[in-house]
């Protein structure tokens, strides 16, 4: 595989037309030039200069060696720039919240963030609590936003929203409600799915991925689900679900992270402005 010094070896070359000045502008002596334009070619199986009218000169092979290699020193050069831009500034984050919380307490953190951080590098994936944590645990994310059941000691965390729950069911209708037959659920891993347990009972379970989702097969009446009732109330207002409360302390949102994230001006800028 060819790296970075080997094309700027070839480069030097093909440039100065010359060993000795290609030695001279890479800081160098002559058999380091030499030997390292020999091993190339070795490994590659073809040659890349020859000698024509006095210049060292690229055959076709190290022509399209060039060509290829500028693109990378060029892309090489454009990471470096960028990475020592965002250190001076603020590191990238990827953050990992829960479907509800995106759903409802999120846009407007991410409207202070544009406004307040508008360099900062954001990336942004949604899953269950479970999902989340394991996933910052093997590096995958920066910043969670996770029930605060599912968060883990080893990590520097801050309460940042209490979600209360309520029980979402079918509009009842004139002539009555669909026949349910279902919990409702998100997958493995959601803080709610266990409630739910609880509270509906031994109904059979049906997980899907989204909060959309869930909210579409309730309203059809398919079944009933716990949520918080922050996440439901637009479909509370436009009749399409009725809601009660449930028995049971409420659900706390925690803000979670590694204390020695490389990343960690940029998360407690983050959680300053999710806990405003």
């Amino acid at each position: 595989m060819m790296d970075i010094r080997d094309i700027q070896f070839l480069q030097a070359v093909a440039e100065t037309g010359s060993i000795t000045r290609a030695a001279e502008r890479l800081g160098c002596v002559q058999s380091n030039v030499t030997a390292r334009l020999k091993k190339l070619e070795d490994r590659l199986g073809q040659k890349l200069v020859a000698r024509m009218d006095g210049r060292m000169v690229p055959t076709a092979a190290g022509s399209l060696a060039l060509d290829y290699g500028a693109r990378i020193v060029s892309l090489s050069t454009e990471v470096e720039a960028r990475l020592k831009a965002s250190a001076q500034d603020w590191p990238p984050l990827r953050l990992g919240t829960m479907e509800t919380t995106a759903a409802v307490r999120l846009p407007p953190v991410l409207k202070r963030i544009r406004d307040t951080l508008s360099p900062l590098r954001l990336t942004l994936k949604t899953g269950t609590s479970g999902e989340l944590m394991a996933g910052l645990r093997r590096g995958a994310f920066d910043l969670v936003f996770v029930a605060e059941d599912l968060a883990d000691d080893r990590f520097a965390s801050q309460p940042l929203w209490s979600e209360r729950l309520v029980e979402v069911g079918p509009k009842v209708l004139p002539n009555g409600a669909p026949p349910e037959s279902a919990a409702i659920v998100f997958r493995e891993g959601c803080c709610y799915r266990e409630r739910c347990r609880t509270v509906l009972g031994d109904l059979p379970l049906l997980e899907l991925g989204t909060l959309d989702g869930i909210i579409g097969c309730v309203a059809a009446g398919l079944g009933r689900t716990l949520l918080p009732e922050a996440a439901v109330e637009r479909w509370r207002a436009l009749g399409e679900i009725e809601t009660r409360p449930i028995p049971g302390p409420d659900v706390r949102t925690l803000a979670v992270w590694h204390a020695a994230s490389p990343s960690l001006r940029s998360i407690a800028a983050v959680v300053a402005l999710a806990a405003t």
